[in-house]
């Protein structure tokens, strides 16, 4: 299949970092009372949904539930419902030979969990999947991780820990709400990569009171530490967050553009000068190495499997989302149903779309991969949009990999939008 040799015209409209794509087709064009028809029986990647927070960050949008001493309980009885979930997608998939090849517990915040859930949580699924892991990731809230925690945690054979930092300035991080400080992420940090494990460090771009200094020091402190992976990540501006309700009353001022463009200039810059290697458009790891696998194998169309409240899953030729009500999940869960609430089916076109858009987010694409599975050659001489991309600089063709120069990492999807957009409107 070639595309055809048509006009193309880059989208500059989305050349900018807004956007961030994490499915395709998005969830918008998803639809309710949908019934999966997962049966393959390859490897699989299991997705665990932890949505408990201590407290909400005021540029959260994410569904979660805040959690207070006095209720936990809570995470009792929503863990007790989680291992029924795990158990029913096993059984209704006849699933139990299925070898999982990763683990990624996300949230939320995942180490608000005590040993004995994480107990029952990997019982259940050891009694319901071949679990076969050669990655499992965990992410950690900084505040939550003292010497017990690390201790506990050291049990489950965990080889990825995530921290969610966002910033190394305190004057920034108290603005979020949040009560982490910069020697208590330090200790935190210094605790995980004494245990040996693999160690990300996320910063947050865009937060209020972020300057030019304040952001150089978080990028410079991150590098220092010499961790294994660095995560940059554009702040995205929803209705559900506080931080869209002050800015609409006036009472909060946020960076521009023009100063996110360049917080991510020097990042990109500083990174690489210290052979930090793009491993996505937004993680770098040390000397290339300590590559995201759960995600690379989700962006590459292996299924993954999410389990929890709101959690979606990427099964062959769809998409499945869990309800985000947690009542709602529960009675699912009683009546032996599975507690999906929509999903969406999607066309070949969909699928080489999607191949696109997602495997262009790890920087680079391979075109034999693409033609192998597809059978589409993006590689052809009639496609112009490839030829525009690699003439602007975003792009470069190595043999049959398609990969991303530094101004394609600096924006992002865009170089996976526009192969993608051109792609389908070719066959349009």
């Amino acid at each position: 299949m070639e595309i055809k040799n048509d006009d193309a015209q880059l989208p500059v409209s989305d050349l900018n970092r807004k956007g961030f794509i994490t499915t395709y087709p998005p969830s918008r064009y998803w639809k309710g009372t949908f019934h999966s028809e997962a049966l393959e029986d390859n490897r699989l990647n299991l997705y665990i949904h932890i949505p408990f927070c201590i407290q909400r960050c005021r540029y959260c949008f994410f569904k979660i539930i805040e959690l207070s001493e006095s209720n936990q309980q809570d995470i009792d009885n929503y863990v007790d419902y989680l291992c029924k979930e795990i158990a029913l997608v096993s059984k209704q998939y006849a699933w139990s030979k299925r070898p999982v090849d990763t683990l990624y517990f996300g949230g939320g915040t995942p180490s608000l969990l005590k040993a004995r859930h994480l107990s029952q949580i990997m019982d259940t699924l050891n009694a319901h999947y071949t679990m076969a892991l050669s990655e499992f990731v965990f992410e950690v809230e900084p505040i939550t991780y003292n010497k017990k925690k690390s201790e506990e945690l050291a049990q489950f054979g965990i080889t990825r820990l995530s921290f969610g930092i966002q910033s190394f300035s305190d004057e920034v991080v108290t603005k979020t709400g949040r009560k982490d400080t910069e020697t208590m992420n330090i200790d935190a940090i210094q605790r995980a990569l004494d245990t040996g494990v693999i160690v990300n460090i996320d910063l947050l771009s865009g937060l209020e009171g972020e300057t030019e200094q304040s952001w150089r020091y978080s990028i410079d402190r991150a590098i220092a530490l010499n961790v294994h992976s660095i995560t940059v990540y554009k702040m995205e501006l929803y209705q559900n967050s506080k931080y869209f309700s002050d800015l609409h009353k006036n009472s909060i001022i946020l960076p521009t553009d023009d100063q996110e463009m360049a917080f991510m200039d020097y990042a990109i810059e500083q990174l690489h000068a210290n052979n930090y290697q793009n491993s996505t458009f937004f993680t770098f790891t040390k000397n290339g190495d300590y590559p995201q696998k759960h995600l690379h194998q989700r962006w590459q169309g292996e299924d993954t499997y999410g389990f929890g409240v709101s959690a979606f899953s990427s099964l062959q030729r769809e998409y499945i989302q869990n309800t985000s009500r947690p009542e709602k999940y529960k009675a699912a869960i009683d009546q032996d149903m599975l507690p999906v609430e929509r999903g969406v089916k999607l066309t070949s076109m969909d699928l080489i779309a999607r191949d696109i858009v997602l495997g262009m987010k790890t920087a680079r694409l391979d075109c034999k991969w693409l033609k192998a599975k597809h059978g589409i050659d993006l590689l052809s001489s009639n496609n112009l949009m490839l030829k525009k991309l690699i003439e602007q600089n975003f792009i470069a063709v190595q043999e049959s990999t398609i990969k991303m120069t530094n101004k394609g990492v600096f924006y992002g999807d865009f170089v996976g939008k526009a192969l993608s957009r051109h792609f389908l409107d070719s066959f349009a």
